[in-house]
């Protein structure tokens, strides 16, 4: 064959692959809009019957009712304006994405509205996502399917609930007192693993305050999953497993709960995890920074290995919501040579020596070997 025709098969195969390489990138990086602001064409709604209350399946006011069912929603729970998806609460139920997602990203922005319902009318405002959902939507309560939860509700964006999708691993503080003054085993990453088959409160308060957008997210990795609240990881899952299946559970359907107040939202994304490995080595300006109210420290973090995408920040330790660092805009990939400054201070108030520690995290979990402590004067 002619010297032209292999020059002619080469350039097609570079083509080929650089096209590849490229698509890849784009896909690792890129995400995917769930919510188009402005209508519910990619999800399903489902709302269990107007007379019933509260978590019991037998609580109804009046003789029983069918449920409103599935893609019908004459009360108008959800709907969308101006880009934003407002949820009223008055009957229970959820949107449903109509497609199964496992190993990814998910971030949304979620704000507070004033209006309360019945039989927690009285209670704090209170949302959900649930995840890895699967069987029917009546599941739980007649309204949600089984599921995980990442709690949203108000000074709580964060917990864990189960809704029956498994049992999952956790490193807790057993019998703290939470905001509410109940009784809650709290995330704590110094603690060993358990299984624990209920609520995980979340180690910290990052919330926007009432009436300001809040971002959450989360990542789920395999049988993992980690809560993110405006910067901060605030819980972590690990090994979720179905003893009745013998399994891990990986993947399913998402929701976002009607529980009784009305909330909204928007920017609802997500994207596919990349599980490319990197060795970044991240190196602090100091090892300790001492903290004084109403005055910052600096910071200041450079990368001396390979490029990384850091997703958030981490605090450990007590009182940590009485630290403040502010974080740039994330998720942001610090190549090598480069750096970032991130102011810090406390909060009046702050218990005087209290020591926590700061490092910071990826799609894979805390960047190894990076760790400062942040003390309150």
């Amino acid at each position: 064959m002619s010297l032209r025709f292999y020059r002619i098969m080469l350039l097609l195969l570079v083509t080929n692959v650089m096209g590849i390489f490229t698509f890849a990138q784009k896909q690792k990086n890129s995400w995917k809009t769930l919510f188009n602001g402005k209508d519910l064409s990619n999800w399903d709604t489902w709302l269990r019957a107007t007379n019933m209350t509260g978590y019991s399946d037998d609580e109804m006011i009046g003789p029983p009712q069918p449920p409103i069912g599935l893609n019908k929603d004459p009360l108008n729970v959800f709907t969308v304006k101006d880009g934003i998806l407002r949820i009223s609460g008055e009957v229970w139920g959820a949107i449903t994405t109509k497609e199964i997602y496992g190993n990814y990203h998910l971030r949304f922005v979620t704000k507070w509205g004033e209006k309360k319902y019945f039989p927690k009318d009285k209670s704090p405002r209170d949302g959900g996502l649930l995840f890895h959902c699967t069987e029917g939507f009546d599941y739980a309560f007649k309204c949600w399917m089984r599921s995980m939860e990442m709690q949203i509700q108000e000074g709580e964006i964060g917990d864990f609930f189960n809704v029956s999708a498994g049992v999952a691993e956790f490193q807790v503080k057993e019998k703290v007192k939470t905001i509410y003054n109940e009784t809650a085993d709290q995330y704590d990453p110094t603690q060993p693993l358990v299984r624990h088959p209920g609520r995980v409160w979340r180690s910290g308060n990052f919330e926007s305050p009432k009436g300001e957008w809040t971002t959450s997210e989360m990542v789920a990795r395999h049988a993992d999953a980690v809560f993110i609240v405006n910067g901060f990881v605030v819980n972590r899952l690990f090994n979720i497993f179905r003893q009745d299946l013998n399994e891990q559970v990986i993947k399913g359907k998402l929701q976002f709960q009607s529980e009784g107040a009305e909330h909204f939202y928007k920017k609802i994304e997500i994207r596919p995890i990349s599980f490319v490995q990197s060795n970044p080595v991240l190196v602090a300006n100091h090892k300790e920074f001492t903290l004084t109210e109403g005055q910052n420290q600096q910071i200041e973090i450079t990368n001396e290995g390979e490029p990384v995408e850091i997703i958030a920040a981490e605090l450990i330790g007590k009182e940590i919501d009485n630290f403040v660092v502010k974080l740039p805009a994330l998720p942001m990939v610090l190549k090598k040579g480069s750096k970032i400054i991130l102011p810090a201070t406390v909060k009046p108030g702050s218990t005087a020596g209290n020591t926590v520690k700061f490092r910071l995290e990826t799609v894979l979990g805390p960047v190894h070997g990076f760790e400062v402590n942040l003390i309150a004067k």
